[in-house]
């Protein structure tokens, strides 16, 4: 009984000092291959947004609309930086009785930014956005599409 106790705590303090050890690990990514001077991914970065929403009327019609959106940026150099957005929109509306109707619909909506700043004080940006929410048009921006 005393080996067995003596074993398993061996093997436990040397699971310990193993995990204390840096070994080399591998890297599975497929991005390892020379990038170009214009195009290096060490200056790419990418986030990610997830929403969804739904409501109803007192009459039992309904909608619903799910959002997810990569968020991609790019420093070209410290002064030109340039940010996109993708928002992928699945938009849809539902009848009285919680029947879903035919009028599924998904979008994929660009948004942009290239942003150039020559010195502190100056900065000069071009830039596309669809998703302005003070828009007081008769359609939503996103059946505009």
């Amino acid at each position: 009984m005393k080996a067995i106790i003596l074993m398993t705590l061996t093997l436990i303090l040397a699971t310990g000092l193993a995990a204390l050890t840096d070994l080399p690990r591998p890297s599975f990514s497929p991005y390892q291959a020379d990038s170009s001077p214009l195009f290096d991914l060490s200056r790419l970065s990418m986030r990610h947004s997830l929403g969804f929403s739904a409501g109803t009327s007192s009459s039992g019609d309904g909608f619903y609309m799910s959002r997810y959106t990569n968020h991609l940026s790019y420093q070209f150099s410290p002064k030109l930086d340039l940010d996109l957005d993708l928002h992928f929109v699945n938009f849809g509306t539902a009848g009285s009785g919680f029947k879903i109707n035919d009028d599924n619909s998904s979008k994929v909506i660009p948004d942009f930014r290239l942003s150039y700043r020559p010195s502190n004080s100056f900065r000069i940006e071009v830039q596309m956005i669809h998703n302005n929410p003070f828009q007081t048009a008769p359609r939503p921006w996103y059946e505009r599409w």
